[in-house]
């Protein structure tokens, strides 16, 4: 005997663009994230075995991370919040947030890699 085939639910609405723009964001931001982390503590390291000399540069680039970083995160709190009319004047705010703190991630990575002994 054969059951019926796999279940359809037909009420569930599908994702609005608010929602898989902001679920496409959280992934970014994450990843975005990881690989602070990542270059943080190489460069923790680095300087710990005496392999990194510690500049200006390097230390405003580590700074200019993190206030993206924060403002990235906050553009899309806000984003989330607003309403389904508001979000994509929003989206224009968090994607230039996002692009900040790319530039500022590429910048500690250079910075890493002339401040390197």
């Amino acid at each position: 005997m054969s059951g019926p085939g796999p279940r359809k639910d037909t009420h569930l609405p599908a994702l609005s663009k608010k929602a898989v723009y902001s679920r496409n964001a959280q992934k970014r931001l994450s990843e975005a994230r990881t690989k602070i982390v990542g270059v943080k503590a190489t460069i923790r390291s680095a300087k710990i075995a005496g392999h990194l000399a510690v500049t200006r540069q390097l230390e405003d680039a580590q700074r200019a991370v993190d206030a993206n970083l924060a403002a990235a995160e906050a553009s899309l709190e806000r984003l989330r919040k607003s309403g389904e009319e508001d979000w994509q004047d929003l989206s224009v705010g968090a994607d230039t947030a996002w692009e900040n703190l790319s530039l500022s991630i590429n910048r500690l990575v250079a910075g890493y890699a002339e401040s390197k002994k």
